[in-house]
């Protein structure tokens, strides 16, 4: 993260933390929201257990909590949504999330220090008893993350046949989000918000996480 040019002490707008990842966004953004300079179309929830890239280790690591973040600008790469390739510039500078307004890096501890404190989750932002937190809890309780992980390890490093039950969670997942879709008339962006990624999905990064984790696990 830090800048190559030793004597930089301010931002000279080069872009690259923008093109490396988008901002993960913290209670202090949730007015970014109720404001609707951030709407979920924007938006896509990691969810707890699945394999991330952390930015301050620069290296894959399985998430201990939810996070909410800005997506990618398509899919596979995670340039900034809001950043301008033409000008290098964020669309959004003036209300951009407090995750980049502290980012400096030329100095990166600020963010070290920042970064995994008072992240933002859905039960940040979803009534107590709602509706939708029920809906959001069924969908858990279905297809955690962490459950298809362990479908995925077993598939991996053993030799029993659990193509059915991962099959199995890969369609409950599919046609969860298609029923919500079609009852709520949401648009098929914002299914990454409320429920993140579908499963068959993070298939490649779920499978390369386990193989590379058991690897060094083993030396």
């Amino acid at each position: 993260m830090k800048h190559p040019a030793s004597s930089q002490n301010s931002c000279v707008k080069c872009g690259k933390c923008c093109q490396k990842n988008g901002p993960v966004l913290h209670l202090d953004d949730i007015e970014l929201i109720t404001k609707k300079i951030l709407i979920p179309e924007n938006l896509v929830l990691l969810r707890k257990d699945e394999p991330a890239m952390d930015s301050i280790l620069e290296k894959p690591v399985l998430l201990e909590n939810e996070l909410i973040k800005i997506k990618g600008k398509k899919p596979g790469s995670w340039t900034c949504l809001f950043y301008d390739t033409k000008t290098s510039l964020c669309l959004i500078h003036k209300d951009r999330p407090v995750q980049c307004q502290i980012l400096e890096c030329w100095n990166p501890q600020k963010i070290t220090e920042f970064y995994n404190k008072n992240t933002l989750s859905r039960k940040d932002l979803l009534n107590k008893g709602s509706a939708l937190e029920e809906i959001i809890l069924m969908h858990e309780q279905k297809c955690s993350a962490g459950s298809f992980m362990e479908l995925l390890k077993i598939k991996i490093y053993s030799s029993v046949n659990n193509d059915q039950e991962i099959n199995k969670m890969i369609s409950f997942d599919i046609e969860f989000r298609k029923t919500f879709q079609e009852k709520t008339g949401i648009s098929n962006q914002c299914l990454d918000y409320y429920f993140g990624r579908p499963l068959n999905e993070l298939i490649p990064a779920m499978t390369r996480f386990i193989k590379n984790y058991s690897v060094l696990q083993s030396n």
